[in-house]
């Protein structure tokens, strides 16, 4: 039995030996592996001015496990607009229990590849000013959700415009209330403006099947009116009107950051929550069909002429279109003056200070309440539709809403996908604007 025994007990201290080196050996190789990702992520890094070989290799010389020359293998593949690099890495692992089975050494490899590509940008970023959103935020924080939107908001901003990005990169900033003030917009879709108290247009249910605007000329001026309570009787920070004031109009194509943060920090709420025509807009910002009127903002100074040719064709693999939908409530229907209740100046003075009520006002395409926010909301479903079929890419964040809430079920739904959709609350909202930045930003493994 004694000779047995030794004869297994070799067998098992081999076979232990055998397994430690199996161990060893995936060990360096997931500490090689790691390297030389972390090497070929800054090696194709478009800022990179250290050379390609160079730098694969400093990152292989910090492995934390064996240290010394390895075999290796740098392509790199720099274009106009991207920087790929290809990367391999080999060395030879001394066993010591393999050995003795005739295996001396075992190979340690690795392959990686990064790309980093330049794209144009295109951000349309639709953030709600309804009255809710004066009021304060429902976690502990007593800001109110103006307040979070603008911190989070401007972060937004200032990630989305680095100094790295920002000659490729254009915002469109649509804040929406019932409506959107189309500011230097206004005169290419309005035909004949009725009042100066703001600038909105009434898009038509036709308009919604498509991410395209309508015509020049083509669409009558909103009504300047007020709906439901104003806010700013309340000692909220709110304005009057269903239409947003002229202080708070698109900002279209723009890579100002601190424009575009100055006209952040100034928004305040209006009435009214109209998801679709912010939609309507963000997206006919960034529907190719929209370059005539670039041209005409870039000839009137409020676009910079570098974006002439902007908004980019569909499909075009050199563009990132991208539309950031934030609301805090649920869509609603559009109600309206009545005509004959608002066909003099003096009746739309009136009304530009005095809150409408059910016997001088209409539901619009309805005469219910609820079926005609359902048909809003069918409206604005059928644009994320739209927007997901052109490849646009599409977030949405419901704010400070309940599971229970439709505006839940809404941007869940209009979103690319369950990962694009953020349910936040409160100081959270900074959380999930900050994450949407650094998914357009992120630099991605591709091997």
């Amino acid at each position: 039995m004694t000779p047995l025994m030794l004869v297994l007990f070799t067998g098992i201290v081999m076979m232990t030996g055998f397994a430690l080196d199996l161990i060893r050996h995936e060990s360096e190789r997931s500490d090689l592996q790691d390297a030389l990702d972390r090497g070929v992520l800054a090696a194709a890094s478009i800022t990179q001015t250290v050379d390609a070989e160079v730098t694969v290799l400093e990152y292989l010389d910090t492995r934390a496990l064996t240290s010394g020359a390895v075999a290796h293998s740098v392509i790199p593949d720099t274009q106009l607009n991207s920087r790929r690099i290809d990367a391999s890495a080999e060395f030879e692992m001394p066993t010591m229990f393999l050995r003795m089975a005739g295996l001396g050494a075992l190979p340690v490899a690795a392959t990686s590849a990064a790309l980093q590509r330049l794209q144009d940008v295109e951000v349309s970023l639709v953030l709600d000013i309804s009255g809710s959103m004066a009021r304060e935020v429902s976690s502990s924080t007593s800001q109110s959700r103006l307040a979070v939107l603008r911190g989070a908001a401007s972060h937004f901003v200032d990630v989305v415009l680095n100094e790295a990005a920002r000659d490729r990169t254009t915002i469109s900033l649509v804040p929406f209330a019932g409506q959107v003030n189309a500011g230097p917009m206004f005169d290419h879709l309005n035909g004949s403006r009725v009042h100066s108290y703001s600038s909105c247009v009434e898009f038509t249910n036709s308009d919604f099947a498509t991410t395209a605007l309508p015509a020049a000329d083509s669409r009558a001026q909103v009504p300047h009116f007020q709906w439901f309570r104003f806010e700013g009787a309340y000692g909220f920070e709110a304005a009057w009107g269903w239409c947003p004031s002229n202080a708070q109009p698109i900002l279209p194509l723009s890579n100002n950051p601190d424009a575009l943060k100055a006209r952040i920090n100034a928004l305040i709420g209006h009435d009214g929550t109209g998801t679709q025509n912010g939609l309507k807009w963000g997206l006919g910002l960034l529907d190719p069909s929209t370059q005539p009127v670039t041209e005409h903002l870039v000839a009137s100074g409020a676009v910079n002429a570098a974006f002439a040719e902007r908004p980019a064709a569909f499909g075009n693999p050199d563009v990132l279109k991208v539309v950031v939908l934030m609301t805090d409530g649920n869509i609603r229907y559009q109600q309206r003056p009545k005509p004959t209740s608002y066909d003099s100046s003096s009746e739309r003075a009136h009304w530009a200070s005095n809150q409408l009520n059910s016997s001088n006002a209409v539901l619009s395409s309805s005469s219910s309440q609820n079926s005609d926010e359902d048909f809003r909301v069918e409206q604005f479903l059928a644009l994320c539709q739209q927007a997901k079929d052109a490849g646009i890419l599409v977030f949405t964040i419901g704010f400070d809403i309940s599971e229970t809430d439709d505006a839940y079920d809404e941007m869940r739904d209009c979103a690319s996908s369950a990962g694009h959709f953020y349910h936040v609350a409160g100081l959270e909202l900074v959380t999930a604007f900050d994450q949407i930045a650094s998914t357009i930003e992120k630099l991605k493994l591709v091997k």
